[in-house]
């Protein structure tokens, strides 16, 4: 999930990527040309999927144990390698200024100029894990377990941050309105102008799981456990949406050519054509495996 065009978990390019993809457990995928009709797809992957997202005209796909693939259509993909290693599974993706950067468990981090060749970066998170990744007005942040937090300018030096989230885990970051934005556990909720001083926000969640966030077409959407959905159009003050998933929870949102996307537990899938407010349940073609990705 671009800070401002993609979250750790989902994304969604400025012109809006040729197909809207999902991807789950067991490196199930499905493709769509209006995020509402899924075609089947043989698997993506031999592990699940993690995350996706779609950027300068090239998807990029993770998963467990190092699974890593790209594509320019969306639909025929090549095995890449981030140099992790098959220890390391990949649970964040992202684009901005130039650079693909990739990371995950105990702290692995990896960039890229052109989703083909990546080199390893060293995170400032030593053996936490890295669960979200973005970039927004001129700098990279990595969020992850124990409230871990470090920004970079270049995507190759980085420098820990203060989050404010103690030892709560972030699960993802997102850039829009001016304003950098982390959620994670415990319903916490920062936002920062400056992604240096962070203000903690009242989410609406209380003390349930934010699992994601996304930012596009001048709104916030963010998902957790329990199928709890909040958009916000600041940052700073948050409404609570229906989001059609009853007790399932929400792995992953996404925004693109005007259409934002849930998706979850359950093989779960809504999505939303008024900035969030209204949500319409679909058929993903998933079954009940879980959906945790999507573009």
């Amino acid at each position: 999930m671009l800070l401002g065009i993609l979250n750790s978990q989902a994304s969604g390019g400025a012109a809006g990527a040729p197909l809207y993809v999902l991807g789950g457990y067991d490196g199930k995928f499905r493709t769509s040309v209006d995020g509402t009709t899924w075609d089947t797809r043989s698997n993506l992957m031999d592990r699940t999927i993690n995350a996706i997202t779609w950027a300068e005209e090239l998807y990029v796909a993770g998963g467990d144990n190092d699974r890593f693939k790209t594509s320019i259509d969306g639909i025929t993909w090549t095995t890449r390698s981030t140099g992790f290693g098959t220890s390391i599974s990949i649970y964040t993706v992202a684009y901005g200024d130039g650079r693909y950067l990739a990371a995950g468990d105990a702290g692995s981090l990896a960039t890229s100029t052109d989703g083909a060749s990546w080199t390893t970066r060293t995170s400032g998170f030593g053996s936490t894990n890295i669960r979200g990744v973005g970039f927004g007005n001129g700098l990279y942040l990595a969020a992850g377990f124990d409230g871990k937090l470090t920004s970079s300018t270049d995507g190759a030096s980085w420098t820990s941050r203060t989050s404010g989230f103690g030892s709560s885990n972030i699960y993802g970051v997102a850039y829009g309105e001016g304003l950098y934005v982390i959620v994670g556990s415990s319903g916490k909720l920062s936002t920062s102008p400056n992604g240096i001083t962070w203000t903690s926000r009242t989410s609406g969640f209380g003390t349930t799981v934010i699992q994601s966030i996304t930012y596009g077409d001048g709104v916030f959407v963010i998902g957790g456990v329990a199928g709890k959905l909040y958009t916000s159009t600041n940052g700073t003050s948050w409404s609570g949406r229906s989001s059609g998933f009853l007790s399932d929870a929400i792995h992953g949102v996404g925004n693109q050519k005007g259409l934002y996307l849930a998706v979850g537990a359950g093989g779960n899938l809504s999505t939303s054509s008024n900035n969030g407010i209204t949500w319409t349940s679909r058929t993903s073609g998933f079954g009940t495996t879980n959906i945790n990705a999507v573009t």
